[in-house]
């Protein structure tokens, strides 16, 4: 048997585990669902459109604080007990949100909250652990992986907006928590114990110090790199159905459009998972930033008749971008202090994702339509392209 197949072949239980995992987690339910419930939070406790997704910044800060700590733990403990821990605290803080009575800081409160004590419930556990038990594959293995919050983008727009129309939006929340309940025993069968051969064993122990980690400019433009596209994809996938019903859609159409973001992500994350397994990845990145760049000018330009297209485009570079973030910090610094190293990055890579809606909903605010900010999401996904192409080939090890 392939090499290849043989790995998926191999570790199908853990890869079933950190799939699901990672789609019914807390960055894939929180970000993915919050377009939905802009209107409803809006129309329920008169809040703008601005204020309801700055909540994105507080969980940005939350894991920002959190996850650095996070991957020390992974590191230390392993991904099955970090992950076990983090899905209860997760579900209780989704129930919180259910039972909102209108202060705006207590809804800040409880994302903050949902990234903190679900961070363990991020691509941070789940790329780690597919990392981990994946070397020829290992692409592949983590675009499977990070298709499962692809696919919580694809069915999450119009069925929860379905089920608010029906109910109200606090029955949207506990949905929400249903949800990350069902990934508690599947996590707890497939994320048992790694078992090495020789190479995986020697991968495993071998990397860049922390320390030196952080000292190199690889590392640093890896970071602004993924910030600045993170900003500008999120943007447009946290504002899309605002967008498209300011332009005259309802909200079930509009949840329709916005869920060809999930087809985008699942492209996006199965093909480049492919794909960076046989081409220098760091060029693969530019292209797919180049890419995300023609969806937004198709919106700018095409209006609502391009923006199943425009979302598509968006939704493949989103979905690329996480595989590429975990691929490329384990092939430039190995998988000794792959979980700190990543959780670093990945702290950075929210900020961008809080930053981006925050700032295309205080833009709407002021000008009252989105023109500008859909030309600053253009420049930030110019910046990834650049910062992309810098990139040096990797060390020999790795490509060994």
């Amino acid at each position: 048997m392939d090499p290849m197949r043989a790995e998926l072949a191999h570790g199908w239980r853990p890869l079933l585990a950190a799939t699901v995992g990672c789609g019914t987690g807390a960055s894939s339910l929180m970000f993915y669902s919050l377009g939905v419930f802009v209107a409803p939070l809006e129309a329920a406790f008169g809040w703008s459109r601005g204020q309801v997704t700055a909540a994105m910044l507080y969980s940005s800060l939350g894991l920002i604080m959190a996850a650095p700590v996070l991957g020390w733990l992974l590191d230390r403990y392993g991904e099955r007990r970090v992950a076990l821990l983090s899905i209860p605290g997760f579900i209780a803080v989704l129930y919180g949100l259910s039972q909102m009575q209108g202060a705006l800081a207590v809804f800040y409160g409880y994302f903050f909250l949902a990234a903190v004590l679900g961070c363990g419930t991020t691509p941070i556990v789940y790329s780690r652990a597919v990392a981990s038990r994946f070397d020829g594959a290992r692409g592949l293995a983590l675009g499977i992986t990070l298709a499962g919050p692809g696919t919580a983008a694809l069915l999450l727009p119009t069925f929860l907006s379905g089920q608010i129309t029906s109910h109200d939006w606090r029955y949207g929340f506990l949905l929400l928590a249903a949800m990350a309940l069902v990934a508690a025993p599947l996590v707890a069968l497939g994320l048992g114990p790694i078992q090495h051969n020789a190479h995986s064993a020697a991968a495993a122990s071998s990397g860049t110090a922390r320390l030196s980690a952080l000292q190199s400019r690889v590392y640093w433009t890896l970071a602004a790199a993924f910030i600045a596209v993170a900003a500008a994809c999120s943007a447009m996938v946290v504002h899309l159905v605002p967008m498209l019903r300011d332009a005259g859609l309802d909200l079930p159409a509009a949840a329709r459009v916005a869920s060809v973001t999930g087809v985008g992500i699942i492209l996006g994350r199965l093909l480049i998972g492919w794909l960076i397994d046989r081409v220098f990845a760091p060029l693969v990145a530019a292209a797919v930033f180049a890419v995300a760049a023609v969806g937004c000018l198709l919106l700018i330009y095409g209006g609502t008749s391009q923006a199943p297209l425009a979302t598509l485009l968006m939704g493949f570079a989103l979905g690329a971008e996480a595989d590429l973030m975990a691929y490329l910090v384990s092939r430039y610094f190995g998988l000794r202090h792959f979980g700190f190293l990543y959780g670093v990055i990945y702290a950075g890579f929210w900020v961008g994702i809080a930053g981006g809606p925050a700032m295309a909903g205080y833009l709407f605010d002021a000008f009252g339509n989105y023109a500008l900010a859909l030309w600053v999401i253009v420049g930030l996904l110019a910046v990834g392209c650049v910062l992309a192409l810098s990139l040096p080939r990797f060390p020999v090890a790795a490509r060994a």
